[in-house]
């Protein structure tokens, strides 16, 4: 008995021992197949590097950004951040087929299949860095988009050696294109969704901001209080989820200071109250939802303080970089406001329709130019017209950061040289940049403030951290008031 229980020990022993033995033998094949999985993908890396000649430098002064500098937002954009987005949007597509249908009708079905398709290949072609396809489904801005696209160079037409700046705005313009092609989808607002469920999950704090906000008079620090308010709004955009819309933002502006590297809050003020009449106020919206609010909330203050006769709104012709603001994202929001249970967004909705019904607001007409790939000083040549239109404004107010990167059209300027030299010319009216920081691009800046920034943090100029307003001061003389 005694040697049977020293036998079955001893086995006991050895069945441990051997699966020890065993679990060690796995480990060590499942760490060397990662590692071989490693190898595999670093030696993948360096031959896309080499044959798309990426610069392992950054960019230097004054250098256009694209995704060909490896140590750059733009190269992460499109090898990593931009080929998951295509994903998660066909995931998104494939998952609300059902909804889809309901809404677009039977057909749909047929024609999502064909759209994700559609998708999948234009994430392959960033993936592997293929040359741009003119634009083939007629619609209003086909013809100057196809144009922009024919004029660029040879060694600008692909995603990671275009300019960044282009490269982005091509992407969401294919994007529209490819649900253009399909009947039961040309309406659809891929972005929608989203862009309403975020305003109804911060319906409470535009509440208790319009609570706070109630009877406040003409004065400067009210006026630069809305002012910061419509900057750091852009907390909202669905691109940057880390942070989002803070349910005490109204109360913290004076603590956000700190992180405004650039204040000119009070120079716009001056600028408004020196104003000749007529003045008009033009607001280029960034994104929907909270932030649209918060720049419908400047807009009445400015009407209502006796600041301006007119604010007028400029917002994208179609879905544009996710949460960016449409006519039918416009009109969505006064309507959610106007019928929405808490009294006070219902009488702030009411107020803005009649703003509205009496031109004090204008929602102004589509303009494909805010969704072209040109820059803003491009404007006066591209779009004649509407740099007329905004030159009438006193103040034209920029939102958000792709319309800063347009502004500055994606140049690693000096971070210290002033906002003004930066525009390159395009000077409709006085300029006024209102900006949380998400990309790699700035200029205005106090002197070493970049420098401290990334050695505190490599990545401080993406996280929505920080923040600009800024203004280049045109005074308007008599002679150039257009009524």
């Amino acid at each position: 008995w005694n040697r049977n229980i020293f036998l079955a020990k001893r086995a006991s022993k050895f069945y441990v021992l051997g699966e020890m033995h065993s679990a060690d033998l796995t480990s060590h094949t499942d760490v060397t197949e990662t590692t071989n999985l490693a190898a595999i993908e670093q030696l993948k890396e360096q031959r896309f590097n080499e044959k798309n000649l990426i610069i392992y430098n950054p960019p230097g002064e004054n250098d256009e950004l694209s995704a060909r500098f490896l140590r750059s937002l733009a190269f992460a954009t499109f090898k990593r951040r931009s080929p998951a987005f295509l994903r998660d949007l066909i995931t998104f597509l494939q998952d609300r087929e059902a909804d889809i249908i309901e809404q677009c009708g039977d057909y749909a079905h047929f024609d999502l299949k064909r759209t994700i398709w559609s998708l999948e290949l234009l994430r392959d072609d960033i993936i592997n860095n293929r040359e741009f396809q003119i634009i083939r489904v007629k619609s209003p801005d086909t013809d100057s988009w196809n144009s922009f696209l024919k004029g660029l160079g040879e060694d600008r037409r692909q995603w990671f050696s275009a300019i960044w700046l282009h490269a982005d705005c091509y992407m969401y313009r294919r994007i529209w294109s490819i649900f253009q092609r399909s009947e039961t989808l040309k309406n659809y607002d891929y972005f929608g969704d989203q862009k309403t469920s975020i305003v109804t999950n911060v319906a409470p704090l535009m509440r208790d901001i319009l609570v706070s906000t109630k009877g406040i008079k003409r004065s400067q620090e009210d006026f630069q209080y809305l002012l910061k308010l419509s900057t750091w709004s852009n907390h909202g955009d669905l691109n940057i989820t880390r942070r989002g819309a803070h349910d005490k933002i109204y109360k913290q502006i004076a603590k956000y200071d700190i992180d405004l590297l650039a204040d000119q809050s009070f120079d716009v003020w001056q600028d408004l109250i020196e104003a000749s009449a007529p003045v008009y106020v033009d607001i280029v919206c960034d994104n929907a939802g909270f932030e649209l609010f918060a720049d419908l909330l400047l807009g009445e203050y400015i009407i209502e303080s006796g600041l301006a006769s007119r604010v007028r709104f400029h917002v994208k012709a179609i879905p544009w970089f996710i949460s960016d603001c449409t006519h039918k994202d416009f009109n969505w929001l006064v309507k959610f406001l106007r019928k929405h249970e808490f009294q006070e967004l219902n009488a702030f909705g009411k107020r803005i329709r009649g703003y509205i019904r009496d031109r004090s607001f204008i929602l102004c007409d589509k303009s494909y130019f805010w969704t072209s790939g040109h820059d803003y000083s491009q404007m006066k040549r591209v779009q004649p017209c509407l740099y007329v239109y905004i030159s009438q404004a006193s103040l034209v107010i920029f939102k958000g950061d792709l319309n800063y990167r347009k502004l500055l059209g994606d140049i690693n300027n000096k971070p210290t040289t002033q906002f003004s030299d930066c525009l390159r010319g395009f000077q409709p009216s006085s300029v006024c940049a209102l900006r949380v920081i998400k990309s790699d691009i700035y200029c205005g800046l106090p002197i070493c403030t970049v420098e401290k920034l990334s050695e505190e943090n490599p990545e401080w100029m993406v996280t929505g951290d920080k923040a600009v307003v800024q203004v280049a001061i045109k005074h308007r003389l008599s002679s150039d008031i257009i009524v």
